[in-house]
Order: C-alpha cells, then structure tokens, then sequence
C-alpha cells in the first residue's frame, strides 16, 4: 500500500490531462501496450485513472503496470516516425518484391541499390542529413540484413533506440512476398516459418548515421553487403555532382 506521501508526489507528477503511454497493464488485455491515453485523476489511494484512446477508463497501478509520460519530444519523434512510415509505403507500392530478392542475391545489386537510396533519401527527408539525433528515441531506419546461416540478404526497416546505445527493436524484412514484420501477431505460419529459415538469425547494418552504437561493427561487413552500400554511396556522389554542376 502507498504512503500518504507518496500518493501526493503521484497527484503531482500526474495532473489532469497528463498524456501517457502503456507498456503492460497486469492481468488486463482491453488496454493493449503501446495505447495511449490521458490522466482523469489520481484517486486516494494511488490509483491513476485514465482515459484510454480505445474508450476504457481502466486506472493504472504504479506498482504493477508500466507506463511513462508522453513527452513533447515523444510527440515530435512519433510525428517523424509516421512520415517516414509513409515515405517507406510509397516506395513500396512500386517496388517488384521478386526483382528486389533476386538484386539483393546476385551480382547485379543495382535494383537493390536503387530502392536502398530511394528509402535512405526519404529518411534524410524526414530527419535531415549527418548523425541521427539520439532524442529521438526509438527511430525506424532502412539497412540491409543477411542471414547469418542461410547467406540470405534483404532489405529491411529496422528500429533501434538511439538513448539506449542503437540498441536493436525489431525489423521488418523486404522480403520476396512483400514486408514481413517480426514478431507481429497476425503472420501465418507459412510467413513465421519464412523468416526463420531464410532470415534469422542476421545481422543488419543500416544507412544513417547514429554516434553512439554499440550493437554494429561496420567495419567488419561483408563484400556482399558493401556492395549494395557502395552502389548507394555512389548514386549520394553522383546526385551532389550534378547539383554542383547546374544546369547544362
């Protein structure tokens, strides 16, 4: 049980309106993680009640359930996060998933490299060139993976959190029959069984660039990988030339 004090620190840290984000509600499934919701009050024994963006009014327990604030820079990376989404869909509704599995596992890279470029240039779109600003917390992020028993190479979005070192959060794999995201509740069979034998486990090395990753050893990447990367850095080189150029 809480102490009086403690339920006052918990009225102020949680005024009305207070937007919040669920992680885990023990013992309930009618609030799913990552729901968001706003504060009604704080009750007198420590019970944060809530209003949950799915219409529940279940109240948090501070001492079971995890949540956090939302935060205005939570606000601005999800709105980034969202553009990029958006940006990636684009790309996809145009993209030969078949074309892009065999480029990504020939010696022909250049279909591979040219959807690589075309996902990296909407990420510098949406969070601007250089190092990727670690406030941004969780970021989504185009990189190429290879399965590390089966030799099988794709693109993929993977999500890393930049306040906790690039530490890896999931990924979703381009792959032949179109975007499978790992660990999502709705693959069939078939699809789990895809990416566990032609992907995982992998390694991935991503596009942008972030500081602080202690998960990645770019130096180390295979030939194969590089040369879908070096395709990419080359189409970056050639676009800045021919800005410098101008018109002909």
């Amino acid at each position: 049980m809480l102490k009086r004090e403690e339920i006052a620190r918990l009225k102020e840290k949680y005024p009305k309106g207070t937007p919040i984000r669920l992680y885990n509600m023990a013992g309930e499934t009618s609030v799913p993680p990552g729901s968001k919701g706003i504060v009604d009050y704080v009750d007198d024994i420590g019970q944060i009640h809530m209003k949950w963006e799915n219409g529940s009014c279940l109240a948090l327990n501070v001492e079971e359930d995890r949540f956090d604030i939302i935060t205005k820079q939570d606000e601005i990376a999800e709105i980034k996060q969202q553009e990029f989404i958006d940006k990636i869909n684009e790309i996809l509704e145009k993209t030969d998933f078949k074309l892009l599995n065999m480029s990504c596992n020939s010696e022909n890279t250049s279909y591979a490299a040219e959807k690589l470029f075309a996902m990296h240039q909407a990420f510098e779109e949406v969070y601007g060139e250089g190092y990727v600003e670690e406030g941004y917390g969780m970021v989504m992020m185009p990189a190429v993976i290879r399965g590390r028993e089966s030799g099988i190479h794709a693109l993929a979005v993977v999500t890393l959190d930049l306040e906790s070192s690039g530490e890896h959060w999931g990924t979703t794999f381009l792959s032949p029959g179109g975007p499978l995201v790992q660990g999502y509740v709705y693959l069939t069979e078939e699809q789990k069984q895809a990416i566990k034998e032609y992907y995982v486990p992998y390694d991935y090395w991503y596009t942008p660039l972030v500081e602080r990753d202690n998960h990645v050893d770019f130096t180390d990447m295979p030939d194969s990988v590089a040369n879908i990367r070096k395709m990419v850095d080359e189409y970056l080189v050639t676009g800045q030339s021919q800005a410098m150029d101008g018109p002909k």
